[in-house]
């Protein structure tokens, strides 16, 4: 804890050393006109100097060779700009970020202006409001403001004192203009054997990232270097306009680990500049039987992204525009009863600059429709020539919040009648495919572990049945699935198997099976209460697990005097994208994202044989409420064993659900 506060205080200091934050203040007019004028005329420009924070309490006292711009603010006033501002705080760098400090009042005379007085009040999220008072002077050009930050009583002492080398104020992120990559134009080696083929870096050329402000990073190349290759990568390298226009790349000297050479460092020095937009690098590698330096000229950068940045779908019928994951899958929404003539329609994309859209082939021409009644594929190509494909596909929105389970469907494909199994129609799952995936496993935990822990012959967990409160109802059991321990790192078979039944879908997770049930549809209007009817029967022996959660130990249980009880829920959570978030058995009623849970108590009479009717209002969490402005997903849960997610309950314990409807 003291380390955690001691590295927010150091952070603290940066941030207020240059007064990052928005401030309140009073402002006042220097008056004198031309006099203001002129005063601001002889301070605007761009100084280097030295940036000092001390604070002898904590032993810091740090100094950096810095750039201040300073801009004009209206037609008197100034305004001080420090660009990526960072330091390093034992040993480890520390990034502020862009400070600007705007409103500043000059007096004086032009060989000696004084940089009035300003005090601000920072609002700092992790330390509150700080008192912050800046003032100095630049005389002759030179430049030495003082900031004083009062913080807990103690007061915090920053110092500039730097040289005005420019009138001129550019502070332009040219690093920005340099991101891309570059074809190899030609390379020359000084040093190289005779035998040496130039065959690095070659067509894969070398290519610039961004790493902040006037900072680029050298992804990884090679270069031939004996007796095959070396490999080289540079971060952090600073970049500078010159006054002809050349972009320098500053140079730097570092150790790099061989890569032919194995077991050798080699020192490597690199440095270089863009004219013209063409880059030439100096690469000086020496190891310890050959010292080469080449001359790497690239050709024209060309631009690598290949990526969509928004997509967005003109159609009457859609309900959510497309939202994309990680992998490149899109999907969107449509109202729900639109058919395959309605999918029609036009996408609009913008992708990375200088990037294009193929489909089917070619180029893909802007406003032309296409049918996405069938999964679609674009590709993106970059100016280099790499592309990324998007796989597009529709959902209905179907809002599944009311079920009598009247009818079921299959939902595997399963050809074997014992393994084939149904869930109700209209969006909703069961843990079935947990029980198929035992089945399928049985075989082999047989000869592995000695034990089949669900022959394909049993019943599924859940099923439609028809002793019902009206029509069909689930039927919903907590299977004895034997127990089975950890076998080449898949999870456990837990000995409690416990049947659940939800709108969502299941999809067989081997490395935690908790995450298998996807819980939850999206949800755009307000849930008031949650109905519907069950019964029960508690099954003779519980086993509580010793390792609850922990899906490697699942097998591993202990017998408990203890009545298992069932778990009837409806939880109303957020999301940041409708297609791809969900929470799951790990955190459906635990996760921070939770905003609402309708949830039944388990009344003992349900054990008479009768169904009994419950109807149950939603309570918010804490500070939370229904805000239409957020995303939401709804899922009705219900499970044969409460703590079944726990790998607890009894085998034997049998729940009915019927008519479970969210009201609105």
């Amino acid at each position: 804890m003291k380390i955690m506060k001691k590295n927010l205080l150091y952070l603290f200091m940066l941030i207020c050393s240059v007064s990052l934050f928005t401030g309140c203040s009073d402002d006042d007019d220097n008056g004198g006109g031309d006099l203001a004028m002129a005063l601001q005329s002889s301070v605007v420009g761009t100084y280097e100097g030295d940036l000092r924070v001390v604070l002898p309490a904590l032993q810091l006292d740090n100094t950096q060779k810095r750039k201040i711009f300073v801009k004009a603010d209206g037609q008197e006033n100034v305004q001080l700009v420090l660009r990526d501002f960072s330091i390093e705080v034992a040993g480890n760098p520390v990034t502020v970020g862009d400070i600007d400090v705007s409103g500043i009042v000059l007096s004086g005379d032009v060989s000696n202006v004084q940089l009035e007085e300003k005090k601000v009040i920072i609002s700092h999220p992790d330390l509150g409001e700080l008192p912050v008072t800046v003032s100095g002077n630049v005389a002759s050009g030179k430049a030495n403001l003082s900031i004083q930050v009062v913080w807990n009583s103690m007061d915090i002492d920053v110092t500039f004192a730097g040289d005005r080398i420019s009138t001129e104020v550019d502070d332009s992120d040219y690093a920005k203009e340099l991101v891309g990559w570059y074809a190899q134009e030609s390379i020359t080696a000084t040093g190289a054997p005779e035998d040496l083929e130039m065959k690095w870096p070659g067509s894969l050329g070398i290519e610039f990232t961004y790493a902040g402000y006037n900072k680029i990073n050298v992804k990884q190349f090679y270069v031939s270097f004996p007796p095959q290759t070396e490999r080289i990568s540079i971060e952090n390298v600073a970049v500078e306009k010159e006054t002809d226009g050349t972009i320098s790349i500053a140079e730097v000297k570092k150790t790099i680990e061989g890569y032919s050479n194995k077991d050798e460092e080699l020192s490597l020095v690199f440095s270089g500049f863009v004219k013209d937009g063409k880059p030439t690098l100096n690469i000086s590698l020496k190891s310890s039987q050959y010292d080469i330096t080449y001359v790497y000229v690239g050709e024209l950068k060309k631009l690598t992204g290949a990526a969509i940045e928004s997509f967005t779908i003109v159609g009457d019928v859609v309900k959510v525009q497309p939202e994309m994951d990680d992998k490149r899958n899109v999907v969107f929404f449509v109202k729900k009863g639109t058919v395959a003539e309605q999918l029609k329609l036009v996408p609009a994309f913008t992708v990375s600059e200088g990037a294009k859209v193929m489909y089917n082939d070619a180029e893909y021409v802007a406003g032309t429709p296409v049918d996405f009644s069938v999964e679609q594929t674009f590709e993106v190509v970059s100016q280099k020539g790499d592309n990324f494909s998007y796989t597009v596909t529709y959902r209905e929105w179907t809002e599944p919040f009311a079920m009598n389970f009247d009818e079921w469907e299959q939902q595997n494909e399963a050809t074997d009648e014992n393994k084939k199994y149904y869930a109700p129609v209209g969006g909703w799952s069961s843990s079935n495919g947990g029980v198929e995936y035992l089945k399928n496993m049985g075989g082999l935990l047989e000869m592995m572990a000695g034990v089949n822990p669900y022959p394909a012959d049993k019943p599924y967990a859940v099923v439609q049945t028809d002793d019902s409160k009206s029509g069909s109802a689930a039927r919903l059991e907590s299977l004895d699935t034997k127990g089975v321990k950890s076998i080449f790192g898949f999870p456990a078979v837990p000995k409690v198997t416990s049947g659940s039944v939800f709108n969502g879908f299941f999809k067989v997770e081997t490395d935690n099976t908790l995450r298998s049930t996807r819980f939850g549809d999206p949800c755009d209007r307000e849930p008031k209460s949650f109905t519907g009817s069950y019964k029960y029967t508690s099954g003779e022996v519980y086993y509580e697990a010793l390792y609850p959660r922990d899906t490697q130990k699942a097998n591993e249980v202990k017998e408990v005097d203890k009545k298992d009880t069932p778990a009837i829920n409806a939880v109303l959570y957020e999301v940041d994208t409708y297609a791809f978030d969900y929470l799951d058995g790990t955190n459906l009623l635990t996760s921070d994202k939770v905003v609402a849970i309708a949830s039944v108590k388990y009344d003992e009479a349900a054990e008479a044989g009768k169904y009994i009717d419950f109807n149950v209002g939603f309570t918010y969490k804490d500070g939370k409420s229904w805000d239409a402005s957020k995303k939401y997903k709804l899922a009705i849960v219900c499970s044969s064993s409460k703590d079944g997610d726990k790998f607890s309950g009894a085998p034997g314990s049998v729940l009915y659900v019927d008519d479970l409807k969210v009201s609105f």
